[in-house]
């Protein structure tokens, strides 16, 4: 098992290295023009734009003519046609991004960065420390200490000049509570409902429930989203939007909440009573029914226990994409949450904030589904991971 566990986890560090890799790739074939804001494109010369793309890691200083422009016979310089950088490889600029990945920056007493101390990547920090230098080229004062974070890079235009690791980190705790009250809502009420409609299978109580899941699946989340705001608003008085900073900021919650609960409820309720239905029709229900056990004792101790299993695959996957919050929700009650972030950076062209957001779904994506497999072997024990046979 520890054999299998090491090998699924370096696996799924390739896969999302690649797809980093690839995104990453992707985005610098873009027109460098996209690396500065809009004030930036108006205001700076050519040299300052050229300045500013060496500093990024985008340009280079030309090596036949060392910026001049121009050969020491005076002729113009054919690499760089006359204008002193030239562009660096993408694969060099993708290893800078993995080598500079992790960086060490300095903080104060207060737990504060230090602003005028530059950060050094980790592995030039520890570099220079075996050499007995000291790293950020002097040594710390009392009190201050380095310490090792992500550099994914700055926000070129969304958020201009912040972190993409402290965007995403204000924006990744509105959406993760909402997200994890309302999964856990629609998990307990999907669970409780599909059981009721299997054991009551063809009675009124499971012809309810399927109308529900039809309807909810059918119409358009926006359109139950307006119904579910206008009814919550005038028959009980809630806000409409979320607002952190009002007098009750659990109040404002409640309706996004709600929302996002509805369709996660709709898809419990369908799959679990589906795979219900599927277990009570095998010979060993039968069986333990012949042998006496009450209908009770079947449908919890034998049914459900099988039937939540392929549930139970999705659960990990699902609680760390909460991270990722709900373009839907979040836009239409103005969350300020991930769910509109990555659309705004792309709608924006903000190429840092677009890859650190496409690492971490991609890092949630891939973690969360061998948390899955996993935890489906610890529900049922006769699931092997590894081995011969039929084996997952």
């Amino acid at each position: 098992m520890a054999k299998y566990i090491l090998k699924r986890l370096f696996q799924s560090l390739i896969t999302v290295l690649l797809v980093v890799s690839v995104v990453f790739i992707l985005l610098r074939m873009m027109p460098s023009d996209y690396f500065f804001t809009e004030d930036e494109l108006m205001k700076f010369t050519e040299i300052q734009k050229n300045a500013k793309l060496e500093r990024l890691g985008i340009m280079e200083i030309c090596s036949e003519c060392h910026g001049n422009g121009k050969l020491e016979s005076g002729e113009a310089c054919g690499k760089c046609q006359g204008e002193g950088y030239v562009n660096r490889s993408v694969f060099a600029q993708l290893g800078d991004f993995f080598y500079e990945m992790v960086e060490m920056r300095v903080y104060n007493a207060k737990g504060k960065e230090v602003k005028s101390i530059t950060g050094v990547p980790l592995w030039t920090y520890l570099g220079r420390k075996n050499a007995g230098e000291f790293p950020f080229g002097e040594e710390l004062k009392e009190g201050y200490q380095a310490r090792p974070v992500f550099n994914l890079g700055k926000s070129i235009r969304l958020e201009k000049g912040q972190y993409v690791t402290d965007v995403i980190k204000a924006k990744m705790g509105v959406s993760m509570e909402i997200g994890l009250i309302s999964l856990a809502i629609s998990l307990v009420l999907g669970v409780v409902f599909g059981v009721l409609q299997a054991h009551y299978k063809g009675g009124t109580f499971d012809h309810i429930g399927t109308g529900f899941t039809v309807v909810v699946n059918a119409v358009p989340h926006l359109v139950i989203y307006t119904i579910i705001m206008i009814a919550g608003s005038s028959l009980f008085g809630l806000p409409m939007r979320y607002d952190a900073t009002a007098a009750n900021p659990t109040l404002t919650k409640i309706l996004p909440i709600v929302c996002l609960s509805v369709a996660s409820t709709a898809g419990y309720m369908l799959w679990t009573r589906r795979y219900m239905v599927d277990e009570l029709n095998k010979d060993y229900i039968r069986l333990a029914k012949l042998k006496g056990l009450s209908s009770r004792k079947v449908m919890f101790r034998h049914v459900l226990k099988n039937a939540f299993v392929p549930l139970a695959q999705y659960l990990p996957y699902s609680i760390l994409l909460t991270v990722g919050g709900s373009l839907l929700v979040e836009t239409f009650f103005s969350v300020p949450g991930m769910g509109p972030e990555l659309t705004k950076a792309i709608g924006r062209y903000d190429l840092n904030l677009v890859q650190g957001i496409v690492l971490l779904y991609a890092t949630m994506g891939i973690l969360g589904v061998f948390l899955g497999d996993l935890l489906m072997t610890v529900i049922d024990p006769r699931i092997k991971l590894t081995g011969k046979g039929d084996v997952r």
